[in-house]
């Protein structure tokens, strides 16, 4: 019965996939997409995964207490499930499918929007492809933060694309212009919830945009991934983040006990309107 479900959800996404295809404003938006994606290893390539498995390292100033974020993360490709480790502060996430939980949840931010926020981070070229999505005017441009010129395309969403994320989340994607690696993004988070954590007043509908800069790639099986990226204030006025990322597998096994919530687990509740 396990079983049935987990190819029922896969199933399922992979129809909804191909019935919202991405709408592209015109067609040199979609050359520059298609070539981005095809500079970090095509989409055939990463659609056949299985798994993705990953640790992070993220250290902010701006963090209370702890500095440094730790995140040990597996991801199912076929359904987007997932289970997280934070081993420092003692912390376990788990997403399947449906609702996301945590036990020990240290973090802050709500589960609910915690299970994907690096999966994005790292996967942004291909998740250009999921359903919902809306790509804007491809626009060649000089940027203080970019060594080459950079073509910017305005990312955003017709409804949220999964448990977490905002219709009001969007990406302004810079990509090299002559690599076409993604070379950096401008973000916005709508999810009320991280807005109130975050103390932002009532009436904000966003947090950001804030720039983030992918500064090295490494090569896994064929496909790039940014495995140094930074944040910044989107006038360059601040740094607010490091990150690094390393101990990435494509294709290990996924713990399906993971799935299962244990005692103490506490399920997310929260949706995306502000308290």
């Amino acid at each position: 019965m396990k079983k049935l479900f987990i190819l029922s959800l896969a199933l399922a996404y992979h129809l909804t996939a191909l019935a919202h295809e991405p709408q592209y404003a015109t067609e040199k938006t979609r050359e520059v997409v298609q070539k981005m994606i095809e500079a970090h290893g095509g989409y055939e390539r990463w659609t056949a995964l299985e798994t993705f498995s990953f640790t992070t390292v993220m250290h902010s100033a701006s963090l209370p207490t702890l500095h440094f974020w730790i995140n040990d993360q597996v991801v199912d490709m076929k359904s987007r499930r997932t289970y997280q480790d934070w081993p420092v502060v003692g912390s376990q996430l788990s997403y399947d499918g449906e609702k996301a939980w945590g036990v020990n949840w240290n973090v802050g931010n709500p589960p609910n929007h915690q299970h994907s926020v690096f999966f994005y981070y790292l996967n942004l070229p291909w998740l250009t492809q999921d359903p919902y999505v809306k790509l804007g005017e491809a626009t060649l441009m000089d940027h203080p933060a970019f060594e080459n010129q950079v073509y910017k395309i305005h990312m955003s969403y017709s409804q949220s694309p999964t448990l977490g994320k905002s219709v009001r989340d969007t990406y302004d994607l810079y990509i090299d212009a002559k690599s076409y690696l993604l070379v950096g993004y401008e973000y916005t988070v709508g999810y009320g919830p991280m807005l109130d954590i975050m103390g932002l007043p009532k009436e904000a509908q966003v947090f950001g945009p804030v720039l983030r800069k992918n500064t090295y790639f490494v090569d896994y099986d064929g496909l790039k991934y940014p495995a140094l990226f930074a944040t910044y204030a989107a006038d360059l006025s601040a740094q607010y983040g490091d990150h690094v990322v390393y101990n990435l597998k494509l294709d290990a096994p996924f713990d399906e006990s993971r799935m299962e919530m244990p005692a103490g687990a506490v399920v997310d509740t929260s949706t995306d309107t502000r308290r």
